[in-house]
């Protein structure tokens, strides 16, 4: 009996510590997201004043939180060519009618937590098909984190690749 009491403590323990929240998903899409055959990525924007002292000079901290945006975007590309959902996926596509392009901004970055919002935009008109905002919690390595979001926003286009 209390080798199972124990179980149940570690295993809710384990449920508690998941970090990552999908926090909104909107599809706006009118036609299927399966039409889509290439995807263009671009680096997500991180406002300079989230991870700067203010000062002109960029210390070490600073040059590696410049790096992050190019980071993100080489996660989210391994992980969406692993899926091989698309025919082409890349950094510098041309537009057309069947390319997706996925662009974002980071809402958030702090000591302990990092939002981002991921917006997708069809390539023939330019208008938004989708958008997702998620949170990271208890972030405590940075490059550890970038690797958890790109898997997260991949999934994210995973799922409502046959919405």
């Amino acid at each position: 009996m209390s080798c199972l009491m124990g179980m149940l403590f570690m295993l809710a323990g384990c449920a508690a510590t998941s970090n990552a929240v999908t926090d909104e998903e909107i599809v706006t899409n009118q036609k299927p997201m399966s039409t889509y055959t290439t995807l263009l990525l671009k680096d997500f924007e991180l406002k300079r004043e989230f991870y700067s002292d203010g000062d002109e000079r960029m210390g070490e901290r600073e040059q590696r939180y410049a790096k992050i945006p190019e980071q993100l975007t080489e996660q989210i590309l391994r992980y969406v060519k692993a899926r091989r959902i698309y025919q082409n996926v890349s950094r510098t596509e041309k537009l057309s009618a069947t390319t997706l392009i996925l662009q974002g901004k980071f809402v958030r970055m702090g000591r302990f937590r990092i939002s981002i919002e991921a917006v997708l935009l069809d390539g023939g008109t330019g208008q938004e098909v989708a958008y997702c905002r998620q949170t990271l919690w208890d972030v405590l390595d940075t490059t550890e984190a970038v690797g958890r979001l790109g898997r997260e926003v991949a999934d994210f286009i995973d799922r409502i690749q046959y919405k």
